[in-house]
């Protein structure tokens, strides 16, 4: 299924904006050349107005009328392009856990993600394991414990800050993590001391507006830690990093933390300012309240934005959380994506870590019931296929990404096609 928006393409004419759904190649061909004729009528010319060829319109072949009978004009509609999951990038994958410790009464558990030098001979090395506890861990499929000497050097990396959703884990989303790291990127995750599933195991009590305001100052910490070559602790990962070139990335509760990095936040406890090294958020299942983002607040939107939302989250819906967002931003390139039959824990890697566990043995019970209680939101039969899930979700994010810092062409239809499984909209 495609959820489209196309634009207008001529100046001096007026057209409405054109919404359609495909189930198949047939219908969505019929659809294509529907909507191409629409557009045509509306441009009435290929000429921009200023003497220049508008490069936006569509290829048109024309036959020239004769005197005083007109001959119909015919149009040539391509093929729809069909598309194709990137998969993981040209470099292997490291992973590193620290403690950043500036701030002694909120220490930070960090894992970090980068590109390893292709001088580094991985082929002998382990896994790398995310460990809940001794003995109780997720395997990575695709990557290996390193140091921070073992980044790659070839280039200035971009910084990357993805925020864990409330009860989550700064791994819960590795494959997302590992992906983008495999394509270039520099990716740092915290554990938000007060708001993880070990708290929650704990049953340590947090106060939601401290958090709110805990959160968004721990991802500022980290864009200070990794851009800073002195930090005692960050610092040898972040004479890799583009400091120009920062972007952040979150999951529900952390997709609140992200879209706050670009408008500030406030509440009785105190304010956030907005932070001007923030060049873009990518958003998945946001939570975006009314009370935490006025009407006002989203407006002042400015920064690229990404949003990918499952069409069956019952816990942080499409609408309000997404609709109300996309209505009442206007910043551009916006993306809005649909994963059909998605649910909250899409976003997650709480499927493989379901499928992992019975590999291990002496599982506390109570760990085994959480990751299956997590499960219940994305890994239930009829639900969109995990694996098919994070090839969308990552997809869509390093196209974002690579149109944002490398030149790559813009997400649309046209040049990179959509699944059939996806509602798409852009501006």
């Amino acid at each position: 299924m495609q959820f489209l928006r196309i634009a207008t393409l001529h100046p001096m004419c007026i057209c409405a904006k054109v919404a359609f759904m495909t189930t198949n190649r047939l219908a969505r061909s019929i659809a294509f050349a529907s909507l191409f004729a629409l557009l045509v009528a509306c441009s009435g010319s290929d000429s921009s107005g200023d003497g220049t060829t508008d490069s936006s319109a569509a290829s048109v072949a024309t036959t020239e009328p004769a005197v005083t009978t007109a001959t119909p004009t015919t149009s040539t509609v391509a093929e729809p392009v069909e598309w194709t999951p990137l998969g993981l990038g040209s470099y292997e994958v490291g992973v590193a856990t620290l403690i950043i410790d500036d701030d002694p009464e909120r220490p930070l558990t960090v894992d970090v993600w980068f590109p390893i030098d292709a001088s580094v001979d991985v082929s002998a090395r382990p896994a790398h394991q995310y460990t809940f506890l001794p003995g109780v861990y997720y395997e990575s499929p695709t990557a290996f414990t390193a140091t921070a000497d073992e980044i790659a050097l070839d280039a200035q990396h971009p910084l990357i800050v993805y925020s864990h959703g409330s009860s989550g884990l700064r791994y819960l989303h590795s494959s997302y993590t590992e992906a983008l790291a495999s394509h270039g990127y520099v990716v740092v995750a915290p554990d938000h001391t007060g708001n993880t599933i070990v708290d929650r195991l704990a049953n340590n009590t947090f106060d939601p507006a401290a958090l709110s305001l805990a959160r968004v100052n721990d991802v500022g910490r980290l864009i200070d830690a990794f851009t800073d070559p002195t930090q005692p602790i960050a610092g040898p990962f972040a004479a890799a990093v583009d400091t120009e070139r920062i972007a952040v990335t979150g999951h529900s509760f952390g997709g609140f933390t992200a879209l706050a990095m670009a408008t500030g936040f406030a509440n009785d406890l105190g304010t956030v300012a907005a932070d001007p090294r923030v060049d873009g958020i990518m958003l998945m299942a946001p939570a975006i309240s009314e009370t935490a983002f006025p009407d006002e607040t989203l407006a002042t939107v400015t920064v690229p934005m990404i949003v990918l939302v499952g069409t069956d989250d019952v816990t942080t819906p499409v609408d309000p959380n997404v609709t109300r967002l996309w209505a009442l931003t206007s910043n551009s390139p916006a993306y809005q994506v649909r994963l059909v039959h998605a649910e909250h824990q899409t976003f997650t890697d709480v499927c493989q870590y379901q499928d992992f566990l019975p590999s291990l043995t002496d599982v506390p019970q109570i760990i085994a019931e959480t990751i299956d209680s997590y499960a219940l939101e994305g890994c239930a039969s009829g639900d969109m296929d995990d694996v098919r899930a994070a090839d969308i979700t990552n997809t869509y994010v390093i196209q974002f990404l690579n149109e944002l810092w490398y030149d790559g062409p813009s997400i649309d239809p046209a040049i990179l096609g959509v699944p059939d499984d996806v509602f798409f909209e852009a501006r």
